[in-house]
């Protein structure tokens, strides 16, 4: 049990354990158990999150937050090429790394189109950042010369992300298969531009 603390730092427990648990065991986790880690009631929980759904919708929005802190960081540095096959290596090797959380991020985005309607605007408005994100690092390879000025930067920067969606479902695939689809993808995506 974690020791208790109060308003915002309550309420960051409270996600972090829901993510840990839905990470686990899949959104249907009750608020009894994710109160239970953090040491107070579900109450808790209605008073955070006012809803099941209102957490789910939480901790896809943390979970979101949370990956795209972790791509962005890693591909910040460099020329606009170097920058956009930063972002696919660490995408690529996160997406395969078969961890909970990267489970759980799948499970969020296929809810989203199937179960939970409610997470449809958030997935539509992550995915249009995300695409203007590729695009953008397309266009500044080329203004830097690091890519190909000819390019059409919104068809690269839009193949890049359906790529990276595709081996984000791909996880249920062997490790080795996936690794060498993302190299295969890679060295596509290096002689283009």
């Amino acid at each position: 049990m974690r020791y208790l603390r109060v308003g915002m730092a309550l309420r960051e427990d409270l996600l972090d354990a829901a993510i840990e648990r839905f990470a686990e065991h899949g959104p249907g986790t009750s608020f009894d158990a994710i109160a239970a880690d953090v040491g107070v009631t579900k109450g808790a929980l209605y008073h955070h999150f006012g809803s099941k759904d209102g957490l789910v919708e939480e901790v896809y929005k943390e979970a979101i937050r949370r990956h795209a802190a972790r791509v962005v960081k890693a591909s910040s540095t460099g020329d606009g090429r170097t920058r956009l096959l930063a972002l696919v290596d660490v995408s690529a090797r996160l997406y395969g790394s078969r961890t909970p959380f990267y489970r759980l991020l799948t499970t969020l985005h296929l809810e989203a189109a199937i179960n939970r309607r409610h997470l449809e605007d958030i997935a539509r408005r992550v995915q249009r950042r995300q695409r203007e994100h590729m695009v953008e690092l397309v266009r500044a390879g080329q203004r830097d010369g690091s890519i190909r000025p000819g390019l059409d930067a919104e068809a690269v920067g839009l193949t890049v992300n359906a790529a990276l969606e595709g081996f984000l479902v791909q996880q249920l695939e062997p490790q080795a298969a996936q690794r060498r689809w993302v190299a295969k993808f890679r060295h596509l995506l290096e002689d283009l531009l």
